[in-house]
């Protein structure tokens, strides 16, 4: 019976074949319809057996274009430029374990083209279905970049045919607007900026790529830390998502930035010296403190102090070799042994973080002579203290890629009290020793003083050629300043200004030639006492800046009155002011120009008035932006003998301004002719 049943399915199957086969017969063949033959064959094609993945920088150097509108070195983009950048953006290959990058930098690096654009274009044309967010500091910037940068990039690349809106069926939408970038494969790009970044609730980004984040506001609104804010938008991509944090830094333990590097696992690049081969980081201009051998970034200057611009070398810190700019190209090529090193343990072993300064700058980009130029501005180097507290921070911030450690620019008191002198005592004009150590003797006498409810703050100066100045006297006269009548204030200082002199040790004399009043306090009762005299007497206000274009240390105006005051910009002359009373004297040659000199029986506490205050960022208080720099008194501290130096020397610049402008019609003030016909007794007798 089972044998029967095989013959009968036989039987079966052999009908059931003549039917198939009648009934393929009876279909046209696909060979004979030349546009089916073409659909069979491009199936045909697309069929694999394996999947090719790129990573960003082979994809790179096989898509990017770079155009002159763009960069200084147009053409096929490669890494041999800046082959540190490499590294950094294959992190972000699909099959990188790498989660999260940071990179704390310098400037002028090649860190956007390299990695935020690499990554950009990689992820259109290779991934396709990432949904990405580039994020800087506000929608304008963020607007700007892809303007400016990636839709060049997507054009110069080949790109534009993929841009392609996710609505297909409706022919006017291309796939690009001012608010989002979409593609062939369902990605898209979204561009922010971080102070909208409150409202990204609703968005859920793979790759998010933030650009100078410590330019960010350190909160928005009332949703707190915008880098926060964005981190979160990747959490439903926790084991694919990629996060790249970019930035120069700025403050340090403020910047976010180096919150971020200190995270990471904290790589440098090294490179091997060309001579020796010792491996090392490129670092700023540094001296043994054993030998004293310098090594890192080195210059010479001629015979005018300038830089001489063929000596910038940088020397190996193991063998002294001098290397030029121009061997940057070796030194940064990982076949000459260069190569990222990670110095730390990371947080997350997915967290990877780089610091690059501008020294590793391509050749052709900036060079270690710009640096060296940046540096002068900023500090100086003969008496080893800043010139510009802001070029400084800059300097370091975008040439070393560093944090600015703000230590709070205080003058020590140890400092203030060598410049005592013994040659003479409060009261006395000491000419014959100031006319060995200061250029010339005293050539005029001014008056400062500061207001208080019970007393007038009064000190007498004298200044001497470039600036060299000598405090005569420094009192207080008690009593109520609220009363011009008062004769223990302001009747003590009419007394002073109108009937005072002082004979000096060479037999000269002298009587005030100029006399300013801080209107700070009790401002109408000095407008009131300023108009009692018709000239030499004059209301003063601090300000922060000037407002006049052509004489940036003070400017005029009328008060209610109707005496002429001055507004004087205190901060340009405690920047000159704080470097001096730091500086140090030998005692034997003539001093440096804008120097302090005091009695030498002016009390400690007196000369601690000149070291109360601090030089202190100014931030914006919205964004919490550093928009400058102010010098800042600690509540309830004295300073009156440090604003009343600053007053004297507004007093010399006026009387300078006055003869050299009013008087001889010059268009500036010439001030070796203002100390030569002042020393001809134009401001003093005998």
């Amino acid at each position: 019976m089972a044998s029967r049943r095989r013959r009968k399915s036989d039987e079966a199957d052999a009908q059931e074949v003549e039917v198939e086969l009648g009934a393929l017969q009876s279909i046209e063949d696909p060979y004979e319809n030349p546009e089916q033959r073409e659909w069979l064959a491009k199936q045909f094609e697309s069929l694999t057996t394996e999947m090719v993945v790129l990573t960003p920088s082979e994809w790179a150097e096989s898509k990017r274009y770079l155009p002159p509108a763009v960069t200084a070195m147009p053409g096929y983009y490669r890494f041999d430029v800046a082959p540190y950048i490499k590294e950094i953006v294959d992190c972000l290959s699909v099959d990188s374990p790498i989660r999260e990058v940071s990179v704390m930098k310098g400037v002028q690096l090649a860190f956007t083209v390299g990695v935020l654009e690499n990554a950009i274009g990689y992820f259109i044309e290779h991934v396709k279905t990432a949904p990405m967010m580039l994020v800087t500091a506000d929608a304008e910037l963020a607007k700007l970049r892809m303007e400016s940068y990636v839709t060049p990039m997507l054009q110069f690349s080949g790109l534009d045919h993929l841009i392609r809106s996710s609505d297909e069926k409706n022919t006017r939408k291309t796939g690009k607007t001012d608010k989002k970038i979409e593609w062939v494969g369902g990605g898209y790009l979204v561009p922010f900026g971080a102070q909208n970044a409150n409202k990204l609730r609703s968005l859920s980004v793979q790759i998010l790529l933030n650009d100078e984040i410590d330019g960010w506001p350190d909160v928005v609104g009332k949703d707190g830390d915008p880098v926060k804010l964005v981190r979160d938008r990747t959490s439903a991509y926790e084991g694919s998502r990629k996060i790249v944090d970019g930035s120069t830094p700025t403050i340090k333990g403020q910047s976010k930035i180096e919150a971020r590097f200190l995270q990471g696992d904290q790589r440098y690049y090294f490179v091997n010296c060309l001579k020796c081969g010792h491996s090392q980081t490129l670092r700023w201009s540094r001296k043994h403190p054993v030998t004293g051998i310098r090594t890192g970034i080195v210059w010479e200057l001629d015979e005018h102090g300038q830089v001489v611009p063929d000596s910038v070398r940088y020397l190996c810190e193991q063998c002294g070799h001098a290397h030029s700019n121009d061997d940057k190209t070796r030194l940064l090529d990982p076949e000459c042994g260069a190569e990222w090193r990670a110095t730390a343990t990371p947080a997350n072993p997915d967290h990877r973080s780089y610091h690059i300064n501008a020294l590793y700058s391509p050749v052709g980009m900036k060079t270690w002579l710009a640096c060296v130029y940046e540096w002068r501005e900023a500090w100086d180097d003969e008496r080893g203290i800043p010139k510009d507290f802001g070029k400084l921070q800059v300097f370091y911030n975008n040439v070393l890629g560093e944090t600015f450690e703000l230590q709070g620019e205080k003058v020590k008191f140890q400092q203030v009290s060598s410049h005592r002198r013994q040659c003479y005592r409060s009261g006395e004009i000491p000419n014959t020793w100031a006319q060995k150590f200061c250029g010339s003797k005293v050539l005029v006498l001014v008056c400062t003083v500061d207001v208080h409810a019970d007393n007038l703050a009064v000190a007498v100066w004298g200044w001497c050629r470039d600036r060299r100045v000598v405090l005569i006297e420094y009192t207080r006269l008690w009593g109520t300043t609220s009363q011009l009548d008062d004769t223990g204030t302001w009747g003590a200082l009419s007394s002073l200004i109108e009937q005072r002199e002082y004979r000096s040790d060479d037999g000269k004399q002298y009587r005030i030639s100029m006399t300013l009043v801080d209107s700070g306090y009790q401002a109408d009762v000095v407008y009131n006492f300023s108009a009692l005299y018709e000239s030499g007497v004059f209301p003063v206000k601090g300000q922060a800046q000037s407002q006049s274009a052509s004489i940036k240390e003070f400017h005029a105006f009328k008060t209610p009155q109707g005496p002429t005051a001055y507004g004087i910009t205190v901060d340009m002359y405690k920047d000159r002011w704080a470097p001096a009373l730091r500086r140090n004297w030998d005692g034997q040659s003539e001093q440096p120009a804008g120097f302090f000199n005091a009695p030498i029986d002016t009390t400690d506490d007196q000369l601690k008035e000149l070291t109360v205050e601090v030089k202190r960022e100014k931030r914006e208080p919205r964004t919490n932006r550093l928009i400058g720099w102010e010098w800042f008194r600690p509540s309830g501290a004295k300073n009156e003998l440090w604003d009343l130096l600053i007053y004297s020397n507004a007093a010399l610049d006026l009387i300078a301004h006055d003869l050299c402008r009013n008087t001889y019609a010059m268009e500036f003030v010439n001030w070796t002719f203002f100390y030569d016909e002042a020393e001809k007794g134009l401001f003093f007798e005998g």
